[in-house]
Formats: C-alpha cells, sequence, structure tokens
C-alpha cells in the first residue's frame, strides 16, 4: 500500500516522467522497460544511463510504476494515474449508465428520508441526507470531468494530421457525440421525457418540505442545516447540468456538421465525377458551361430602437433656463468683537460655582454677539482649572439673533 506521505514526495521528485505517462496512457497499456528508458532518455537528456536506470528503479520502489502479473511489463498504478488525470483534468468520457445509475440511487435516498421522518428516526434521515449529497457530488464530478474529456476529444480532432481521411480523424468526435451526447440530451430533458431534471424537481420539493416539518416539530439544528446543504447541492446541480451539457454540445456540434457537409459534398462530386466519365464533360453539361456555385449573402443596415430613441430626445431637446442669485454688496460676514478672555476668565473664577454657565454669560456678557458668546462658552467649559457637569434637563436660550437648546453646565472649582 502507498505510503501517502511517500507518494507526495515522489511525484514532486517525478513529476515530468509520470505526467508523460498518464499522457501516453491513452495509447497505452503497460511499458516494457526498454520502452520506459526511452521516455526517460527524452523527459531526462541530461542525465546518464546510470541514472536513468536508478530513476526507474525508485519509480518501482515507489509503487508508481507496478509489475503486471505473469509479465516483466509495468504499468503506471491506477490510483496515481487517477490522481494526476484529476489535476491535468485528462479524464476519459463517461457512460450516460452510470448517471443513470445514481439516479436511482438518488430516488432510493428520498424514498428513505421520507420513511425516516414518518418513523422519527433521525439516524437514518442523517444516513439519507449523506447518501443523496454523495450521489450528487459524483454527478457534478463526472459532468465536470465529462466536459473535459469532450474539449481534451475536440482539440486532438483539431490537431490530428489533415492528410487523413475526415473520417477517421473526427471518429472520436462521431462516438462521443452518438453514445455520450444524444443520450445525456435525452436523460436531462426538462420535459416529460426527462428522467434527471424532473428527479432534482422533486428532490428540492421534498428536502423542502422535510426542513419545515423539523422546524415546525422543534427538530436539531444539525439536522435542518444537513437537509438546507443537499438542496443548496441540488439547486447547484440543476443550474450546472444544463450548462455542462449544453457546452459538450456547442464544442462537438460544429465538428461533426463539418463531417456531415464533407460527406455530402463528397457524395455529390463522386456522383458528377461518375457521369463525367460515363457521359463525357459535354453530355455532362450541355450548353458548354460548367457549373458555378456563389453563396448570396446580402447585407442589410438598420438604425436601433437606441439611437432611434436618443434621436428623438436630441430633436426635442430644449435648453433649461437656471435663475442665479442676484450679486449684493452687503456684508455677509460680521467680524468677531475682540474680547479680553482673560478678565471674562478671572470674572468666572470669583462667581464659582455657576450653576447654568449659559445663563451667566447671558447675563453679564450679553452685548456681544451670538457667535462671541457660543465661543466663549466653549472656551469657558473646557478650561482645565473648572470641572463642567452638563446639566440632565435642557434649557432655551434666547440670543439676539438664534434660539438654541442645551444642557448647559454647571461649573465648578477642580
Amino acid at each position: 500500500m502507498i505510503n501517502p506521505r511517500s507518494l507526495v514526495r515522489a511525484l514532486d521528485k517525478h513529476w515530468d516522467i509520470i505526467e508523460y505517462l498518464v499522457a501516453l496512457g491513452r495509447e497505452h497499456i503497460a511499458f516494457e522497460r526498454d520502452e520506459l528508458l526511452g521516455v526517460l532518455n527524452k523527459v531526462y537528456p541530461q542525465e546518464s544511463d546510470e541514472q536513468r536506470l536508478e530513476r526507474l528503479q525508485q519509480l518501482v520502489n515507489n509503487e508508481l510504476l507496478i509489475a503486471m502479473s505473469h509479465s516483466d511489463s509495468l504499468q503506471l498504478n491506477e490510483n496515481v494515474s487517477q490522481f494526476i488525470s484529476g489535476l491535468l483534468h485528462e479524464h476519459e468520457l463517461g457512460l450516460s449508465d452510470i448517471l443513470k445509475a445514481r439516479i436511482v440511487d438518488i430516488q432510493a435516498g428520498l424514498e428513505q428520508l421520507q420513511q425516516a421522518m414518518e418513523s422519527r428516526d433521525m439516524a437514518a434521515l442523517q444516513n439519507g441526507a449523506i447518501r443523496i449529497d454523495k450521489q450528487l457530488r459524483q454527478i457534478l464530478q463526472q459532468l465536470e470531468q465529462d466536459s473535459h474529456a469532450i474539449q481534451a476529444i475536440a482539440e486532438r480532432a483539431k490537431s490530428s494530421d489533415e492528410r487523413m481521411p475526415l473520417d477517421y480523424r473526427y471518429r472520436e468526435v462521431l462516438d462521443a457525440y452518438d453514445q455520450y451526447v444524444q443520450p445525456m440530451e435525452e436523460l436531462m430533458d426538462t420535459g416529460a421525457g426527462g428522467n434527471f431534471y424532473p428527479l432534482l424537481e422533486r428532490a428540492q420539493t421534498v428536502l423542502e418540505s422535510l426542513d419545515r416539518v423539523l422546524t415546525i416539530q422543534g427538530g436539531l439544528y444539525s439536522h435542518q442545516q444537513m437537509l438546507r446543504q443537499v438542496g443548496f447541492r441540488v439547486k447547484d446541480l440543476r443550474a450546472y447540468g444544463l450548462k455542462s451539457l449544453k457546452q459538450c454540445t456547442n464544442t462537438l456540434m460544429p465538428l461533426r456538421e463539418e463531417v456531415r457537409r464533407h460527406n455530402h459534398l463528397s457524395a455529390a462530386i463522386g456522383q458528377l465525377l461518375g457521369a463525367v466519365r460515363k457521359k463525357g464533360l459535354d453530355r455532362t453539361f450541355p450548353g458548354q458551361c460548367l457549373p458555378v456555385w456563389r453563396k448570396e449573402r446580402s447585407l442589410t443596415v438598420a438604425v436601433g430602437p437606441e439611437l432611434l430613441s436618443l434621436m428623438e430626445q436630441v430633436r426635442g431637446y430644449q435648453a433649461k433656463s437656471v435663475d442665479f442669485p442676484e450679486s449684493t454688496d452687503e456684508q455677509l460676514l460680521v467680524a468677531l468683537e475682540q474680547v479680553d478672555e482673560d478678565v471674562i476668565q478671572g470674572h468666572l473664577f470669583r462667581c464659582l460655582p455657576v450653576p447654568d454657565l449659559m445663563h451667566w454669560l447671558v447675563e453679564h456678557y450679553g452685548t456681544f454677539q451670538d457667535a462671541t458668546l457660543l465661543k466663549l462658552y466653549h472656551k469657558l467649559m473646557r478650561l482645565p482649572e473648572v470641572n463642567a457637569i452638563p446639566n440632565q434637563e435642557s434649557v432655551r436660550v434666547t440670543l439676539k439673533q438664534i434660539v438654541i437648546q442645551l444642557h448647559s453646565h454647571v461649573v465648578e472649582s477642580v
């Protein structure tokens, strides 16, 4: 059995060769030792023969490569292959029958949830929720892996040798569309003919109803939270399922249509050449003119509704008049008086304690401007020689031009 820590260290040390072997795994079941030494020579050209032999032995000792039974050939460890394929998004295309089996298990899980709720068996309820969540996660993982596999199939078809026949180049594309996309389209039909989305709708309904029952009956919060988490997983799968299928269809459909158009064109050309060979060029094309194909393409330019509405607004535009205030020569700002603050502070110290500072200022210095009185009030209450405490009740004071309401301070000596 592979030690996980040793596996991680070995993968870090031999990553280049392992990544190369995973890519070759699509075409080889196992490798002879001479073949592996040749691959090592390509991946590590700077190493000597002894170093490559030592590296190959390390791969075997770390169980990255294992020997096949009844043979001296070596194959990549399946656990390592799956792990690396998952990291590199190098997946094989899954089967729709696997998804159908998971759907059946989800249906059984929903029935288990309902029976557990009827019998008030919370352990069975928890097991059913975990069972459904596991299948939902597996379906999400399979759809993601299938999407990467479809992308890889399309890339291999486009990058293959152009001199190869089109049917041979796109054979994998046609097989993937016939064996995966079409069955998945039937399975994920949102109508009455599909099985996947009606099941997800039923699952969401059942989970929401069970959550309401637990809330009413006072079930544990952990059980309610588990049902809600499974419900969130159902919503994610409903959104991702059609998105994944649409992406796969959009990837393969242009290549499939290219093959079909090529087949029709090849058949038409072959039929025409056969007629020329049998009848001759003049009898095949009477009128001494060869057919010329031309694809008509008409271009129309139209003004969009947004531009029309904008033009209508511009035509009816009227400038808005704005009335600005008239200039005045009056002096808006009144300068503060020059006051002797030291004299006022000395006066305040002699009158301590003062039960109402604002009333004291109005009584003795009411001839000052309102701004001057407010300035003196804030300065006097912050003097370090006094202790100012606000009154609990607010008072209303009328000055020369304004009326203020405040909790005037009681000023005492420190």
